[in-house]
């Protein structure tokens, strides 16, 4: 808990500390542009890069495989997002960064090595389930030979 107070306290006082030294460059309203320009820009890069993401996890569900990655990587992608909006050069710094696939793969293959995925696609069944007259449980049940049809599906446990 101490550690991650200590991040953000730190993480807000480079922000600040940037913020003020751009704006001594460059001055205050160049500085809310830029902020502005680099949200936009973001933003729509994390938009396309989002579809293509999307589009690769759904070849891979239609191969029968797993899109783990390419989970983990819409999840960078949305904190890429948020980074990018938010109001500071070091956080779009870091939303940049996620933006870039080789670091995005980097970090999901990382994430992924600690975690357990199991792509087990299960067993799936049709059946029909038949109510017949004298399985009937009160006198006035008048269901007499309604079929219900459906799917159901088995995941075996491992």
């Amino acid at each position: 808990m101490g550690r991650i107070l200590l991040f953000f306290i730190g993480a807000g006082l480079l922000e600040i500390f940037v913020f003020i030294e751009v704006g001594s460059a460059i001055g205050a309203w160049s500085t809310i542009a830029l902020i502005l320009l680099t949200a936009i820009i973001g933003l729509s890069l994390v938009r396309i890069q989002g579809l293509q993401t999307l589009m690769e996890a759904q070849q891979k569900v239609n191969r029968g495989e797993t899109p783990a990655r390419e989970m983990v990587s819409g999840m960078m992608l949305a904190l890429s997002g948020v980074l990018l909006l938010l109001p500071g050069f070091v956080t779009d710094f870091a939303g940049v960064l996620l933006l870039l696939p080789p670091v995005r793969t980097a970090l999901a293959d990382r994430f992924l090595s600690r975690a357990h995925v199991r792509g087990d696609k299960g067993h799936t069944f049709s059946a029909e389930y038949y109510y017949h007259t004298e399985t009937r449980i009160h006198e006035d049940d008048d269901r007499k030979g309604i079929t219900f049809e459906g799917e159901a599906e088995r995941k075996d446990e491992k």
